[in-house]
């Protein structure tokens, strides 16, 4: 197998990473008395705009239309799921999830599953030390959730 390396590799991995930790951080952050909707729609306002930004900086060169065609229902449904995502995250924080649990309990439970997807849908592998990680995942998100 051969091993990925170079600057855009480990580069977007740190972007990803930053960007998560930013989130899960902000997002427990969020006024508990603003409407979890009304949070979103700010969010999405601010989203567009650092977006449009972007495409000032980083100029399409064969324009922008180009690509505008070539949006389809992935979009729609992506953008569902971080709907639910951003929803589902800030409520679980109102409703009492601490920062240091909530976000690893669910991403436990969403690798395993995206585990699940990879091999039943795009033929992904995985090896016996694979296997053992995924079940010291859930042995851990036991211990995290166990309460006296």
């Amino acid at each position: 197998m051969q091993r990925k390396t170079g600057f855009m590799y480990i580069f977007t991995a740190i972007l990803a990473i930053v960007g998560a930790v930013g989130y899960q951080f902000f997002i427990k952050k969020v006024t508990p008395t603003i409407h979890p909707l009304v949070s979103v729609l700010g969010i999405y306002l601010a989203v567009t705009c650092i977006t449009m930004i972007a495409l000032l900086v980083f100029p399409i060169k064969e324009g922008i239309s180009v690509h505008i065609h070539q949006l389809n229902y992935t979009q729609l449904v992506i953008a569902i799921c971080i709907f639910m995502m951003e929803i589902g995250f800030l409520l679980m924080y109102r409703s009492g999830w601490s920062l240091s649990t909530g976000n690893l309990v669910t991403g436990v439970f969403v690798n395993i599953i995206l585990v699940v997807l990879g091999i039943f849908f795009l033929r992904e592998k995985i090896n016996w030390i694979n296997l053992v990680g995924i079940i010291l995942s859930i042995l851990g998100v036991a211990m995290i959730s166990y309460h006296r």
